[in-house]
């Protein structure tokens, strides 16, 4: 395979961000032109459709890739056109970034739509955005039928102008109009700071280029200011570069597997740390939760396997495939699923996800909630269109009514962070204290 640019093995990432990009990466390589049938349909189709005038080369071929990728059935596969692809490779290089959006990250599972993360702070959430919940529509499209980026492409927009999105809570069979305007976000990838005097407090909101740098400078820091063990936020970060997540790991485990990958034809492949580590002697705490996924789940599994960190939080996204991203000849992108990783110890994670050591708040499956939300808005639908027979039988038609007038109720933030609580006091165990 010939390489267009220099090669970037890199990253397991959720999802994508209405408000920023996404850090991804991959190989780089010329695309080979659609042959055979494939070329062949279309030059029958421009000779002889009603609305041939219509048909161009360029669409019909966008048309057919889509097609193909549809017809995978796999959330993380897609076809980016270039503005797509630019942004993925402006993203790559990492550090703190300013974007015009709403600041929520979304990710596509089970056939639908749903919010990863409202950013802390943005205006996803200071709308009421809240993680799991599941797209409808934008400014009164309905989004059936379109792919991630598509649904991106109507959120983002300029600062100042609102986009209303058409939600449903995972679980629920209610949806709500919710404006939102957009704004400036400041993403700051790392973030540390000391805790009641010797507990340091890292958190990484992805794993982009520039975490490579500022964590060792933030361990440093925090050793400097009589930090005697550390907690590492990865609540709500959805992934990033491979060999980030390496680096990650490998400040804190000295020797041994970071992970393995299992490739489409069936080999596995071993990634060891790298040995060159700052924090091999302090005591660590990994904070985990339902939208943790991806490359946070690479650290929080090695972590895990290796007995170096206790991992608190509830159990993670269960986002654990490899993805290569590929530059085709026109500047548009092929994003493509080509193996599922496992933990050090073999376990999987795709669909699964990590339990925690020590388990704090509701592990609740939240693709089952959207699941079961959608579901029941299918039942009810069909019993307001066709539930005349149903009538007849009062007793059932009561309890479905029941069901379908329920309204989902607005979710209060707790006043304090019971998992962060957690998570010192274990380290504080940990450390003898």
């Amino acid at each position: 395979m010939r390489v267009g640019r220099p090669v970037i093995i890199f990253a397991l990432v959720a999802g994508w961000v209405a408000a920023l990009a996404v850090t991804l990466g991959g190989l780089i390589e010329p695309r080979a032109e659609p042959r055979g049938e494939v070329d062949e349909v279309i030059r029958r189709l421009q000779d002889t459709f009603i609305g041939a005038e219509d048909l161009t080369d360029e669409e019909l071929r966008k048309a057919a890739i889509e097609g193909i990728i549809d017809s995978l059935d796999d959330p993380y596969t897609s076809y980016l056109s270039p503005e797509q692809y630019q942004r993925f490779i402006d993203s790559l290089e990492g550090g703190d970034s300013e974007f015009e959006g709403i600041g929520a990250e979304v990710t596509a599972r089970g056939g639908q739509i749903m919010i990863l993360w409202p950013l802390p702070g943005s205006p996803a959430r200071r709308a009421g955005v809240q993680a799991g919940d599941v797209i409808l529509a934008v400014d009164g499209q309905s989004i059936e039928g379109m792919s991630l980026f598509e649904v991106v492409t109507l959120i983002r927009g300029p600062k100042g102008t609102e986009v209303v999105l058409r939600l449903r809570p995972a679980g629920s069979i209610s949806s709500v109009d919710v404006p939102v305007v957009r704004d400036t976000i400041v993403v700051t990838t790392t973030s540390a700071r000391i805790h009641d005097g010797d507990v340091g407090y890292i958190r990484l909101d992805r794993f982009d280029k520039g975490v490579l740098e500022r964590l060792p400078e933030a361990i440093a820091e925090l050793r400097a200011d009589g930090a005697r063990g550390l907690v590492l936020d990865l609540r709500g970060n959805t992934g990033g570069l491979v060999e980030t997540a390496i680096a990650v790991v490998s400040e804190f485990v000295e020797e041994g597997l970071v992970f393995r990958s299992r490739n489409a034809d069936g080999t596995e492949e071993e990634h060891e740390v790298t040995g060159e580590g700052t924090a091999y002697d302090l005591p660590l705490v990994v904070l985990v939760d339902g939208f943790s996924a991806s490359a946070s789940e690479i650290v929080a599994g090695a972590l895990q396997d290796h007995g170096r960190a206790t991992v608190v939080g509830s159990r993670t996204f269960g986002k654990g495939s490899v993805n290569l991203l590929s530059e085709l000849a026109s500047g548009s992108g092929l994003y493509v699923t080509t193996a599922r990783w496992l933990t050090p110890n073999g376990r999987p994670i795709e669909g699964i996800g990590l339990e925690p050591d020590i388990l704090v708040g509701s592990s609740a499956d939240v693709q089952a909630l959207q699941r079961l939300g959608q579901l029941t808005q299918s039942l009810c639908e069909g019993f307001a269109e066709d539930g005349a027979e149903l009538r007849e039988r009062p007793a059932l038609a009561a309890a479905i009514e029941s069901l379908c007038n329920v309204r989902q109720q607005p979710v209060v933030p707790p006043e304090q962070d019971a998992a962060f609580d957690a998570g010192v006091e274990e380290l504080r165990r940990l450390m003898g204290a």
